[in-house]
């Protein structure tokens, strides 16, 4: 059996790529040098973001903003989470790094292994210190932070109440039923 070789894209190739219009029909995005296809968003996901991404740039407040299926760059990657709280300034000409990034969010109804795998190994590799997946059929928020070594060294699961970032609570009910 013949064993093929994936060719990794750079993220300069890939924006090459997107600035060219191959992908113009296409919702996709770069994850460790590979361009993975996103699925198509439904109508509840759409709803949820765009409700979570008011309440928490309501919560971080004057200098945080919400970028919603934006990207975020990164050494090999280019993922394009949910929801990012980014520090308030111009990005017209690039968009956001992990050191401007506060939190990610990432509503999963299809997508639990890839949020909870390759997506958090590479927030917790760039540094990102707080990221969120709400797990629309387990009805479940899993909150990662305290990223050291690539990994996120602690892991939180709610159900209900509250989570603590700095001094923002946000309400886990609010996130599971915006």
């Amino acid at each position: 059996m013949t064993t093929l070789s994936l060719h990794a894209w750079t993220v300069e190739d890939y924006h090459r790529i997107v600035a060219s219009g191959v992908l113009a029909d296409s919702e996709c995005e770069l994850l460790r040098g590979t361009i993975v296809d996103m699925p198509p968003e439904g109508a509840e996901h759409a709803h949820r973001c765009e409700t979570t991404a008011r309440y928490l740039e309501r919560l971080f407040g004057e200098g945080w903003w919400s970028r919603q299926g934006k990207p975020i760059t990164m050494p090999d990657s280019e993922p394009q989470p949910d929801i990012a709280i980014v520090r308030e300034q111009d990005y017209s000409d690039r968009y956001p790094r992990p050191e401007e990034v506060r939190l990610i969010v990432e509503y999963a109804f299809s997508t639990q292994a890839k949020d909870t795998g390759i997506k958090r190994d590479l927030y917790a590799e760039a540094g990102i210190s707080n990221y969120l997946v709400v797990d629309l059929k387990q009805a479940k928020v899993i909150h990662y932070s305290n990223p050291s070594n690539g990994r996120y060294e602690s892991e939180q699961t709610f159900f209900s109440g509250l989570i603590q970032i700095g001094t923002v609570q946000i309400e886990v009910q609010r996130l599971l039923r915006s």
